[in-house]
């Protein structure tokens, strides 16, 4: 009997036991959940209607883009002139280099164009049909491989649309280089798809236009060269990955009609020279010093906090866009006994591209995408998006909410449809100095001259500008000196004496050097929202007499609400005339509303400044 209840409990142990072997596991639960999600129209209407939302918070107006004015100039000088060259030393007083060649004239007359008929709002426009080419290419390219737009794409499309913020938020001619690098990239995959292999004729008829809008059409010669590398060696190692011998020669010809389109420009071959030099010398060099579309994306992997700024957010992307390629990688390799050269050697140099600097954000972003959706393809693993629902919607809100936030609470006063384009530069400051004539040469900083040369030539040339490589024999240099050091008024004095300019225009970006020039003995005679205007005082004679009645109290900001002016006009108040100062923060703490989150800590920090000059002052009475 006891035998028997003993078998009856083993009976029972081994049943319970296949039950609970039974049961789903989180994963698969997680899947089947993932998948009832995929297989819901409204969902997927939601996110559709969802990601063009998100992309229009992450493209706020371009407060800082001043490269734009430079780009609208040339477009300009290109129509009034009736050329194809600039010297482009023409726009400036100090040294610079008249050989430079920097030839966009076909994407600075579009530019210009824009805005000459559309103002801002053109702008506005010329990008978002930017941004409609692109989709249009990922778009067919999901219906050449019988794939949908479905949840996971469309989270994909999203995080590229973040990743490329970084270049694409700046309305000039590069947009055109992000719009024909995502068909550079749809024509080779398409062709590996389709075996269209006419296709590869598209390529002279792209570089054609492309070699006239923007310079970046070298490195999607690059890219192409890449790829037929590595289907070389596909055809020789493993050829089942490669295209055939007649593909190849037909790829082969298409590449070299390329290269010999790109000559199609006002400066032939010496134009690619330049590039090349650009690249190579010291000039890179300087650029990856000083200009943040030039900073490497590898420190912000260092914190998962850097998720919650925009160049941390795009680095972690890359990251994840990096690790889901890899992984495929080592299946195909491992799995599938092979490795796909032309696609190692373009994820390879895209990922390199885009980390080591900002201004390649569009560099893997495309080649991901591409090259995801044709492994999907490749693998039928169509499945594989409805699996990931769940895990691309959490993604995708995460982004959504941390852009909301960037963009809404963080920048409370951003503008979107162009508008305001003229509210972010100094148009005020630039009207003082054409009405009263002040004596040139000016001094300007880096990133205003950018706008000077757009609203003051000829009247006026500019010191330094955005252009940066027609200086970098000399005076870029000696600026970046001067901003890098504490300059006393005597190295102010030598640094006057080596550039003998009489009046000063500066970005409030750079106070610093307005303190440098105030200490060394310049006054200030005007202010705006966006920059103030020096002379030295030894000039003082020559300013026309009523200029000292120009309105330069408070009051007139009182109608102000971008806090970003506000603060900026109380630093200048508070170092120079204290009293008003208090204005300023009483107009800020009324006009500047509680939603905007640095608020607090803007109030905090004036406060505290007016405290400090307080003491001052009263030490200075004592």
């Amino acid at each position: 009997m006891g035998e028997k209840e003993i078998i009856s409990d083993n009976d029972l142990l081994k049943t319970q036991s296949r039950k609970s072997n039974r049961r789903p596991s989180i994963t698969s639960c997680l899947v089947a959940v993932s998948e009832r999600l995929a297989a819901s129209p409204g969902l997927k209407w939601m996110t559709a209607i969802l990601v063009p939302l998100l992309i229009f918070l992450a493209y706020p107006l371009p407060r800082g883009d001043y490269d734009l004015w430079w780009q609208m100039a040339l477009g300009k000088y290109y129509l009034t002139h009736h050329t194809l060259v600039i010297d482009h030393s023409i726009f400036s007083w100090t040294p610079a280099d008249s050989g430079w060649i920097y030839n966009t004239f076909l994407g600075s007359i579009i530019l210009y164009l824009m805005y000459h008929c559309l103002g801002g709002f053109g702008l506005w426009l010329f990008q978002w049909l930017i941004f409609l080419g692109i989709f249009l290419s990922f778009y067919l390219f999901l219906r050449s491989t019988g794939q949908r737009l479905d949840v996971t794409a469309l989270t994909v499309i999203a995080a590229i649309g973040i990743t490329c913020s970084m270049v694409c938020s700046f309305y000039k001619p590069e947009l055109f280089s992000a719009l024909l690098f995502s068909w550079t990239v749809f024509i080779f995959f398409s062709v590996k798809v389709t075996r269209r292999k006419h296709l590869f004729y598209c390529y002279p008829v792209l570089f054609a236009f492309w070699v006239n809008l923007h310079g970046a059409f070298i490195l999607a010669l690059i890219f192409l060269a890449l790829i037929f590398t590595g289907e070389i060696l596909n055809r020789i190692i493993f050829p089942r990955e490669s295209f055939t011998s007649d593909e190849l020669i037909h790829f082969g010809i298409a590449y070299f009609l390329s290269l010999a389109v790109t000559l199609l420009n006002p400066y032939g071959i010496t134009y690619h020279w330049s590039i090349y030099h650009g690249l190579t010398s010291e000039i890179y060099e300087l650029n990856s010093k000083y200009i943040s579309a030039y900073v490497s994306l590898w420190p912000y992997l260092k914190s998962v906090r850097s998720l919650f700024v925009l160049q941390g957010q795009v680095a972690w992307l890359f990251f994840l866009m990096m690790m889901i390629l890899g992984c495929i990688f080592l299946f195909d390799f491992i799995k599938k006994k092979s490795c796909d050269f032309a696609l190692l050697f373009i994820f390879l140099a895209t990922s390199w591209g885009s980390m080591r600097g900002m201004r390649g954000g569009y560099l893997l972003s495309f080649t991901f995408f591409f090259m995801f959706v044709y492994w999907i393809h490749r693998f039928h693993w169509k499945t594989l998006t409805g699996k990931a629902t769940l895990i691309s919607l959490i993604i995708f809100f995460f982004l959504f909410i941390n852009v909301a936030n960037q963009n809404i609470r963080y920048g409370a006063y951003n503008r979107w449809f162009g508008a305001g384009l003229d509210e972010s530069v100094p148009v005020a400051e630039v009207a003082f100095l054409k009405k009263y004539k002040l004596e040139g040469p000016i001094f300007n900083d880096y990133l205003l001259g950018g706008y000077l040369i757009w609203a003051l030539y000829p009247d006026y040339k500019v010191f330094i500008d955005p252009r940066l490589v027609p200086y970098h024999k000399q005076v870029a240099p000696d600026y970046w000196q001067l901003e890098r050091m504490l300059p006393t008024p005597e190295d102010m004095r030598r640094f006057n004496q080596r550039y003998p300019f009489k009046t000063a225009i500066i970005h409030y970006n750079r106070h610093f050097l307005i303190e440098d020039f105030l200490k060394a003995g310049w006054k200030l005679v005007y202010f705006e929202k966006n920059a103030a205007v020096l002379v030295h005082e030894s000039m003082l004679a020559a300013v026309p007499p009523e200029v000292q009645w120009v309105d330069l109290g408070p009051s007139r900001f009182r109608n102000v609400k971008d806090p970003v002016v506000l603060l900026n006009v109380f630093n200048i108040y508070v170092n120079v005339y204290p009293e008003a100062s208090r204005v300023i923060y009483d107009i800020y703490r009324s006009n500047v509303s509680t939603w905007y989150e640095p608020r607090e800590q803007h109030l905090r920090a004036m406060e505290e400044d007016m405290r400090k000059m307080q003491s001052l002052q009263r030490k200075a009475k004592s």
